[in-house]
């Protein structure tokens, strides 16, 4: 009986008084929205970088693997079924299809399965004969190739060749790796 008593005397001291609910809306409302949207694109910035990271350590088994980088399309026309697809060849290690995916893309982009762009110059290679992993981009989010698609603001992420993720407003030198 205690213990029915004690429920009831919670149960009834739940919710929210009309002034609690009054002070609530207004100091939500006296701050600028712009805050609020600065704090969700550095939420979907860290999530993309987070993504990259994941596939620059599968990127990385798959070289200790084939002791080469992946055989991949710089962007393939169907990325979820194309043999050559960065990921569909990553599938075998354990990448789930979000995982290629900016949380910040257009839903046409969302729906081809990949938002990210391979560095074909590195296909096939082995790691050894690049010269300077550090400054060899990998991977890079669409943004930096095409204007007209804009997710992040000010800029996009791009995972190297050693497997750093970072922040850039410059888009990498598109040009074959010596």
């Amino acid at each position: 009986m205690v213990k029915l008593g004690v429920f009831r005397i919670l149960k009834s001291k739940v919710g929210f008084t009309a002034t609690e609910l009054l002070i609530v809306t207004t100091l939500l409302s006296s701050l600028p929205v712009s805050r609020f949207i600065g704090v969700r694109n550095k939420a979907f910035q860290t999530q993309c970088a987070s993504n990259l990271r994941q596939i620059g350590m599968a990127v990385n088994m798959f070289v200790m693997s084939e002791g080469k980088y992946p055989n991949a399309l710089f962007f393939p026309k169907e990325p979820l079924k194309d043999p050559r697809s960065i990921v569909v060849i990553l599938k075998s290690y354990g990448l789930k299809g979000k995982m290629f995916i900016c949380p910040t893309a257009p839903p046409v982009l969302k729906n081809k399965g990949l938002t990210y762009l391979w560095n074909d110059a590195l296909s096939g290679k082995a790691p050894y004969r690049l010269r300077n992993t550090s400054q060899t981009w990998m991977m890079v989010d669409i943004t930096a190739v095409d204007k007209r698609v804009s997710s992040h603001f000010g800029g996009y992420n791009i995972l190297y060749a050693d497997g750093h993720v970072s922040w850039s407003s410059n888009p990498p030198t598109l040009k074959p790796i010596k």
